[in-house]
């Protein structure tokens, strides 16, 4: 299931390509000097509910919290935030709030997955970790950097932009 709102990325994604390249092919038949760079898409706020592994997106991280009435702490229809992942360093780009049904408890054992989807995978750069949570981050490899017990502006060098799956642990 390709979760709502990435979709939606996708496509216009595709459709600044599809623009680019007819400014492209004006710009050779005019030889007019015409700009390369499109805008780039808007930033998503993503929820992604592990009890019911459904998607839900937004277009900013207050109202993907707020939408959901969810805080680190505070249980709304059973669930609390266990983690935010960033695409971009310091808390930057799009996001992905990842909720659980109940505080990670400390057992010795990853409690919740995350395989990334197409969209995600290998963008991770920053993280905050919630409601007792710890973050694990884990690249193709099979390796894993943390646990990230707190916020961390910068995930380091290893693991940047090579997550394919998150467990809270």
């Amino acid at each position: 299931m390709t979760p709502a709102g990435i979709t939606r990325r996708r496509h216009r994604g595709r459709a600044v390509l599809a623009r680019s390249a007819a400014v492209g092919a004006a710009a050779t038949l005019s030889l007019a000097a015409v700009p390369t760079a499109a805008a780039a898409p808007d930033d998503e706020h993503c929820v992604y509910s592990v009890a019911t592994q459904a998607y839900q997106c937004f277009d900013s991280l207050d109202k993907a919290t707020q939408r959901h009435g969810l805080s680190g702490s505070a249980r709304t229809a059973g669930e609390i935030i266990g983690a935010t992942v960033f695409e971009h360093s310091n808390y930057g780009g799009s996001t992905l709030t990842i909720t659980v049904p109940e505080p990670c408890p400390k057992n010795d054992k990853v409690d919740f997955w995350l395989d990334l989807d197409d969209y995600w995978q290998n963008r991770i750069s920053s993280v905050q970790a919630w409601s007792t949570c710890w973050v694990w981050l884990y690249p193709d490899s099979g390796d894993r950097a943390g646990p990230y017990k707190e916020n961390h502006p910068e995930v380091g060098s290893y693991i940047n932009d090579r997550t394919v799956t998150v467990g809270l642990s």
